[in-house]
């Protein structure tokens, strides 16, 4: 079993109900156990252009048995399933799945990059200090030595839900 974070994140309609629906699909996934969720952080938009609302985002940990190719085609079926449009990479989404972590593994292909080119957005350092401040991003660091040197301006945690992603 490879150990393996992913970003979920949601800006469109009930933002809350589509990343549990998100978390309940991934724990229907093969091979695969979701062992922890980070709190859920309510964020701006960033690196996109016009008004777009605000995104709730959290970073699940998982344990995989199916190569990383393999879960990231599930995370963008389980995105279809609810509703994505592909209208575009920065485009308003009913849920965005980003597969920030496999192992250790280090690759850049045409469809999977790791670490993800978004592991270093406050969010996801939020969300993966969460589940391990400790964890080591390949060529990166380690995640709270990250996170001390990040700007968390637009990054808040979302008060009155007991309940963690």
């Amino acid at each position: 079993m490879t150990r393996a974070f992913l970003s979920l994140g949601s800006n469109l309609g009930d933002r809350l109900g589509y990343l549990r629906a998100a978390l309940g699909a991934l724990g229907n996934a093969p091979r695969t156990e979701v062992r922890g969720v980070s709190k859920i952080y309510e964020t701006e938009p960033v690196e996109v252009s016009g008004e777009q609302p605000e995104y709730l985002n959290c970073v699940a940990e998982v344990d995989c048995g199916v190569p990383a190719v393999e879960l990231l085609r599930y995370c963008q079926g389980v995105e279809a399933a609810l509703g994505r449009e592909r209208k575009g990479e920065k485009a308003p989404r009913t849920v965005d799945i980003d597969l920030l972590l496999y192992g250790q593994e280090v690759e850049e292909a045409r469809d999977l990059g790791l670490p993800h080119r978004g592991v270093g957005r406050p969010f996801n350092l939020r969300g993966l200090a969460d589940l391990d401040p400790d964890l080591y991003i390949p060529g990166r660091g380690a995640v709270g030595d990250l996170l001390d040197e990040a700007d968390l301006g637009g990054v808040r945690e979302l008060e009155g839900v007991g309940w963690r992603c």
